[in-house]
């Protein structure tokens, strides 16, 4: 059930009309609890018994470790085991079963059953982390676990965010899940401008440019200016498609009466790697420094005996790698995220680190043109569809092929630009106006009539539910 879809629309008026009728907390999160269900188990059923068995398990290996904290570490590894276990087959299998297949058939063992292709269940990557960052924080002890099961249910799948985010820690929502709530017009007055926001940028901006992206990474060897044509394409498609999720997910959740995460805070204005991930899925970001980051540098530096270049080089690689892994099974993914681990480490070599930032005009925009053309390098390697198709593209294609070629790269870029401009524009708006303004409700105005006129030419899903 997409965020786009009119069926969500119904869903949704009907389960805050619902909501609403009731005055107390408890009757609003078992509403919340059952339609978080049945939005996550539309189309498939089982996945919905996936999430629910997993919820269950953590729910009591949880309250296991506040009860015998001697037990504590062992139930750590079991939850640990366990989500990471279930994710890694869902997410893993289909990438590994066909080279075993073909190695086994090489020996005359048959082994079809190892090319049944597995779906991954979408949302698995986002719940499975939050419940994680969930049982960390419990068996750290900075953290109480939930008492109540359907508090904990709802936490991990509330429906706004259960297929990709934000993710939300426990600190953030649960105290909003436990407190009383009655609607207030400030709920509509945030959530409007997020839902009218996302929508624009997901059914106008989004669709469109993916159409002309995805042309152009299914030619087997385009010349060298459309592949940049294309990751330029792809580095908005991205950004306008994700942000979009986020807007509405979290637009949704304000009707709801709760105040979620905000995901993005203009990452292609970053200057150097580490802050494109400040700014870029923040709540993913911050899951990585906080569990995986911070904890391998202080595990390295009370090792006195390793040199410092590999104490400070090794987190940041490590944790891109980890990022690789969790965005999917393919090795275009994990030289994306070694890319990042690699860009990160040669900033920090250089002292450049933390807010850096250069003192003059033309030292600023030059340090931000140099990590914008990073980034949109690392959104082609991100898309690729395989490392062939990469080397192919790097080094054996053409710069260009024909004047065809030049006539579609630059038609492409004058669309890039047409639709990068009411984003540009929007930033613009909140920079210098004032939210109610006039010039704010002109812009709402439109973008709202360019919804209404593309609605019934875009369908596709967002680009992170395969994650």
């Amino acid at each position: 059930m997409s965020f786009t879809s009119i069926t969500f629309a119904g869903f949704f008026l009907l389960v805050l009309a619902l909501y609403w009728s009731l005055r107390r907390k408890t009757w609003q999160n078992v509403v919340l609890l059952v339609a978080s269900y049945i939005f996550y188990g539309w189309a498939s059923p089982w996945v919905a018994l996936l999430l629910g068995i997993s919820t269950v398990v953590d729910f009591f290996i949880a309250l296991g470790m506040q009860r015998s904290p001697a037990r504590s570490r062992a139930l750590l590894w079991l939850s640990l085991v366990l989500n990471l276990g279930v994710l890694s087959f869902f997410k893993y299998y289909n990438f590994f079963s066909l080279p075993i297949s073909a190695q086994l058939a090489q020996l005359g063992i048959p082994m079809d059953i190892f090319l049944v292709s597995i779906a991954l269940p979408a949302g698995l990557s986002f719940y499975t982390l939050k419940k994680l960052a969930y049982i960390l924080d419990v068996s750290r002890g900075t953290y109480k676990p939930v008492t109540n099961f359907i508090d904990f249910a709802l936490f991990v799948s509330f429906f706004p965010q259960v297929i990709s985010g934000p993710i939300d820690r426990a600190q953030k929502l649960i105290p909003q899940l436990q407190s009383a709530r009655a609607w207030k017009g400030q709920y509509f007055a945030s959530a409007w401008p997020l839902l009218v926001m996302g929508l624009f940028k997901k059914l106008v901006v989004a669709d469109t440019v993916r159409s002309l992206v995805d042309r152009i990474y299914t030619i087997a060897v385009p010349s060298k200016f459309l592949v940049g044509i294309a990751a330029l394409g792809f580095t908005l498609q991205i950004l306008a498609d994700f942000s979009a999720y986020t807007d509405l997910s979290r637009g949704a959740a304000w009707l709801l009466g709760f105040d979620t995460s905000i995901n993005f805070n203009l990452p292609y204005l970053a200057l150097t790697p580490s802050e494109f991930w400040n700014r870029w899925h923040i709540t993913l970001s911050s899951f990585l420094r906080d569990y995986i980051f911070f904890p391998l540098r202080r595990a390295l530096l009370k090792k006195r005996t390793l040199p410092d270049w590999l104490v400070q080089s090794l987190p940041p690689l490590v944790t891109m790698f980890v990022s690789g892994l969790w965005h999917g099974a393919g090795l275009t993914y994990l030289v994306w995220g070694i890319y990042y681990g690699v860009l990160i480490v040669i900033y920090q070599a250089a002292g450049i680190r933390g807010d850096w930032k250069p003192n003059n005009k033309l030292a600023l925009f030059g340090a931000w043109l140099v990590m914008f053309s990073l980034i949109v390098f690392g959104w082609m390697l991100f898309r690729a569809p395989s490392m062939d198709w990469i080397g192919m593209a790097l080094f054996k294609a053409p710069w260009l092929t024909s004047a065809r070629d030049l006539v579609i790269g630059l038609v492409v870029l004058c669309v890039l630009v047409v639709y990068s401009l009411p984003l540009i524009l929007k930033l613009l708006l909140d920079r210098f106006t004032l939210p109610g303004s006039w010039w704010q409700a002109a812009f709402f105005a439109l973008i709202t009539v360019a919804i209404i006129v593309y609605t019934n030419s875009s369908n596709s899903d967002f680009i992170y539910f395969q994650f």
